[in-house]
């Protein structure tokens, strides 16, 4: 659990209490608290929620979802990755998810198709990233593609390196909607919903 700045918790009002018992309740997706200056993170729960996240997309690639709203906060990221420094963490979570997800249902040349050099996400997406974040994710993602093993953190922590704690945020959020938009192909090309 990750904790930056003042107290937690430190009213002991009901919903101060309510707050605690949700984010210790292993199916309550709350992932943090905050207080007093201080925001507490427990990261298995942001994890964990990413990963609900991409399933749910898989199920129905129509699902409206939204990463500050529905899987982790921009709070919660920075603190991941600015305190604990746990990008890589983020970025080798995300494509080794992508990766589970992607092998159980669809044909193994389609899974491991790399994106294409022209692809551009934020020609579909409207996200904001500079050719530095976007070619670093995309290249994250296309070597995961070719790797028949999970990544770890070490194969992606040159990369995320030399880039602020902002920008190591935009390679996961540009990695989450890379497997989105590569799920959204993969039904098209395969007809599976």
């Amino acid at each position: 659990m990750g904790v930056s700045g003042g107290k937690a918790g430190e009213t002991g009002q009901p919903e101060d209490q309510q707050a605690v018992a949700e984010l210790f309740d292993r199916y309550h997706p709350r992932a943090s608290i905050s207080g007093g200056g201080r925001l507490v993170v427990r990261p298995d729960k942001i994890l964990e929620n990413v990963a609900l996240a991409m399933e749910r997309l898989d199920v129905d690639i129509d699902t409206p979802i939204s990463i500050e709203e529905d899987v982790v906060t921009f709070d919660e990221l920075a603190g991941m990755v600015q305190s604990m420094a746990m990008g890589p963490l983020l970025a080798v979570h995300v494509v080794n998810t992508a990766f589970r997800i992607m092998s159980a249902r669809y044909p193994e040349e389609l899974v491991r198709s790399p994106l294409p050099a022209r692809y551009d996400l934020r020609q579909i997406t409207p996200l904001a990233m500079s050719d530095r974040e976007h070619e670093i994710a995309k290249s994250i993602f296309n070597r995961r593609t070719a790797s028949t093993e999970d990544f770890d953190n070490d194969d992606v922590a040159a990369d995320l390196e030399p880039l602020n704690a902002g920008d190591q945020v935009q390679v996961f959020v540009a990695l989450f909607y890379m497997y989105g938009n590569k799920i959204g192909a993969m039904k098209y090309t395969t007809g599976i919903k």
